[in-house]
């Protein structure tokens, strides 16, 4: 593989991913974050269900200088050792407890931009059931 990764931030979202990605992009960086993995979220589950080695996942990043988000940050050390000239940065809030709250409000925000129309009229006849 080429060595052009030079930067692999393992911070987990609501750690500054996207504040890093825009800081690495105006240096003149070119950064995979959350967006760009959806791209080829086939080769992460790919790996991630054991079915292929890392090696067609860390090919796709070769011409990336740097990667941040999920699900890169949880597999910066694959990363890392494909790439091993490359820097890692670790993004932490100040708490665990202060990223946790972060967290869950990003995930309540997504689920309230991204609910199914229907799912409202759902609701009213059993809060059971879960879509």
């Amino acid at each position: 593989l080429s060595n052009k990764m030079k930067i692999i931030c393992a911070g987990f979202p609501k750690t500054g991913t996207k504040s890093m990605a825009k800081a690495l992009r105006l240096l003149g960086y070119t950064v995979n974050d959350f967006e760009e993995h959806l791209e080829n979220i086939d080769e992460f589950l790919n790996f991630f269900d054991g079915e292929k080695d890392s090696t067609a996942l860390m090919s796709l990043h070769r011409n990336i200088d740097a990667v941040v988000d999920q699900p890169a940050c949880t597999m910066w050390h694959t990363f890392f050792q494909h790439y091993p000239d490359s820097k890692v940065i670790l993004m932490e809030r100040d708490s665990p407890e202060e990223w946790f709250a972060s967290f869950v409000k990003m995930i309540e925000r997504h689920e309230k931009l991204h609910k199914v129309w229907f799912e409202n009229y759902i609701s009213c006849f059993d809060n059971d059931i879960n879509i």
